[in-house]
């Protein structure tokens, strides 16, 4: 069984003082619904292109507001053994998840299952011709796993330590949504990427939000950040630290870029006051996963160490 902390007493984070061009989204160059479209988006919208980061200077890791540890995932557990069940619901469906990805989300332990040493393993397999759960026929399976039913926080520091995978058109993803979704839609309930990593972009990690105009359609902010190596080489911690104004993203302990709540709320409405709850998955191709070229191999690994919430 995974161990994992249980959330205690919320306290929000001391307010984010940020100061990061903003730049606009849309729906029409993602690919991604917005509210006019009937169609829910079930993957991290596909972000537009990212302007440059604001210089942040390093800092901590954790230093704002100094956060404590609420709950955890260390994924302690025997191999072979699913991610526990009362903290992680995987989603299973194949109709692309609103970003005309490739693969099929599946709850088969192939796709995610522990290690046996302190780690969860999302798997990405070839499965030419594999029928997904809602009838959609793909050629990859992979995991897609949520809190939705089971946890969810508002505000705080929200971090995963992961090795993302190296090939050509995967799109590995650490995210969070609200707990509203099912009520207000999307863009409404807000969306935080706090990573994503393409395989055509090794070196290269973006975060993002999504909120909506007063009319319900998207704006979004997208950050991107150049590591300098790749980030398939090893485990690096992805965090954003998220307040009642603003967001930071952060690499390894080292904020490399933020949005204010002000600034945000030039583009939309703000829509960042509620609990939010995780996702975690590994999309093959897609807007922003792009091809996926025949010398890349398979399986493809997203490996997790930990995920973790402090405030």
């Amino acid at each position: 069984m995974a161990r994992r902390v249980r959330l205690r007493a919320r306290r929000s984070l001391a307010a984010l003082g940020l100061g990061a061009t903003v730049l606009a989204g849309c729906s029409a160059c993602s690919g991604a619904p917005d509210a006019a479209d009937p169609a829910d988006p079930s993957g991290p919208a596909a972000s537009s292109p990212a302007a440059p980061a604001s210089p942040v200077s390093p800092g901590e890791e954790g230093a704002v507001g100094a956060p404590g540890l609420v709950w955890s995932d260390e994924f302690d557990g025997e191999a072979g053994a699913p991610p526990d069940p009362a903290v992680w619901q995987p989603d299973a469906f194949g109709h692309g998840g609103g970003n005309n990805e490739l693969q099929c989300y599946t709850d088969d332990p192939t796709n995610a299952s522990l290690d046996g040493q302190g780690h969860l393993v999302v798997s990405a397999l070839s499965a030419p011709d594999h029928t997904c759960a809602d009838g959609t026929v793909r050629d990859y399976t992979s995991a897609r796993l949520t809190t939705e039913s089971s946890l969810s926080w508002q505000y705080g520091r929200l971090e995963v330590r992961a090795q993302v995978p190296a090939g050509v058109g995967t799109w590995p993803a650490f995210w969070a949504m609200g707990t509203d979704r099912a009520e207000v839609g999307w863009p409404r309930s807000g969306e935080i990427d706090v990573m994503e990593h393409v395989g055509r972009s090794p070196t290269l990690v973006t975060g993002s939000i999504h909120g909506p105009t007063e009319a319900g359609t998207r704006w979004q902010v997208t950050r991107e950040h150049d590591a300098g190596a790749p980030l398939s080489d090893g485990f690096h911690t992805y965090a954003v630290d998220w307040g009642p104004d603003g967001l930071e993203w952060e690499l390894d302990g080292r904020p490399w870029g933020g949005v204010s709540r002000a600034e945000a709320e030039q583009l939309g409405l703000w829509a960042f006051d509620k609990p939010f709850y995780l996702l975690l998955n590994l999309a093959i191709g897609g807007d922003l996963g792009g091809p996926v070229p025949p010398e890349t191999p398979f399986p493809q690994y997203l490996v997790v160490d930990h995920v973790r919430v402090y405030q």
